[in-house]
């Protein structure tokens, strides 16, 4: 039987296309932290630290939510997370599968969220959540230089 080389299972380099796909989640990310969640997180750190009154955790007991304060802080400590892993690219499809979830809630649920986004606007943000859940953050990310690493030690 003739000597036959393993296949070479290492990553490619990175392309013209990984770059796009790096601006898409900075700039998506970074969006949705500027007129979405900013003012949001502004509020639950005040109602954590500060006990203020806070309108998610009172649209969340209309809604009739178990424990309203408690998913309030919950949800937006979720969004900003994934949002953070979105843009630097680390466990991006699960960020993503989650992001699409809550913009999902946020389109489906009359909630005043931020800056009170359009439909048009969550729709934006579900699509391009959801490209991300599906087709991962690219090879300019974390999850790439990660798998890269593991693949050189097997």
């Amino acid at each position: 039987m003739p000597f036959q080389p393993l296949p070479d299972n290492t990553p490619g380099k990175p392309a013209s296309f990984d770059l796009g796909i790096l601006v898409i989640r900075l700039i998506t990310a970074f969006a949705f932290i500027y007129y979405e969640l900013a003012s949001e997180l502004r509020n639950a750190v005040q109602y954590v630290w500060e006990q203020s009154e806070w309108s998610l955790i009172d649209q969340f007991a209309e809604k009739g939510l178990p424990l309203p304060n408690v998913l309030s802080v919950v949800f937006v400590a979720l969004i900003t997370v994934a949002l953070l892993g979105v843009a630097i690219g680390i466990f991006s499809r699960i960020n993503g599968i989650l992001l699409t979830l809550a913009t999902g809630v946020l389109l489906l649920v009359p909630i005043d969220f931020g800056a009170a986004p359009t439909p048009q606007t969550l729709v934006l943000f579900l699509g391009i959540f959801l490209g991300i859940a599906l087709g991962g953050a690219g090879k300019i990310s974390l999850d790439f230089i990660l798998a890269g690493r593991k693949a050189k030690r097997k």
